[in-house]
């Protein structure tokens, strides 16, 4: 994770972009670390809890502008391109391997209807294995779309496993609070 960090630090400092803020954890894990590109588009770094995995994302005033800044971020740093991530999923040999790219393959989506991956963590959360089931409903907190809603309800109601009937009950409450119906 430090080569990560340093590469996208180093990425920055060649562009000029300040770093603007490196928001604590409660605990050993790296901070998320934020540098402005300009007044409405700042570059953010940061490592996923279920995954371990370095991710950055670019929050800008207009969807061009993050669209524009993300392309540029791709064509200058290491990342794992996205049909790589599907096709390890789908050729990923036992479930925990399943399980974990599947998170990975839900990190790298994006906001605009991603069908491919959504297609996969929709049929994750049908899959006879508790551990793809467990990470396909977190997965959907990546990228929560109301599509996810019949098959967490149908967790929620008559998976086998009571922890995942929860954790199902959990996505849901908070697809509510969130309003995505």
């Amino acid at each position: 994770m430090q080569a990560a960090r340093n590469e996208v630090a180093e990425y920055a400092e060649a562009y000029g972009w300040p770093l603007i803020e490196e928001m604590p954890t409660n605990d050993d894990r790296v901070p998320e670390i934020t540098w402005r590109i300009s007044s409405t588009v700042n570059l953010h770094y940061a490592e996923d809890d279920a995954t371990g995995c370095s991710y950055v994302y670019v929050t800008a005033g207009y969807r061009d502008q993050c669209q524009a800044f993300c392309e540029h971020a791709e064509q200058h740093l290491n990342f794992w391109p996205r049909e790589q991530l599907l096709a390890q999923y789908d050729s990923s040999s036992n479930a925990e391997e399943r399980a974990g790219m599947l998170l990975m393959l839900a990190l790298a989506s994006t906001q605009r209807v991603d069908t491919e991956g959504q297609e996969r963590i929709m049929a994750a959360l049908r899959d006879p294995a508790e551990d793809v089931r467990e990470a396909a409903i977190y997965a959907t907190s990546y990228t929560p779309d109301w599509r996810y809603r019949p098959l967490l309800e149908s967790v929620a109601e008559s998976d086998p496993v009571e922890e995942l009937r929860d954790d199902a009950r959990n996505m849901l409450a908070t697809y509510d609070e969130a309003g995505i119906r």
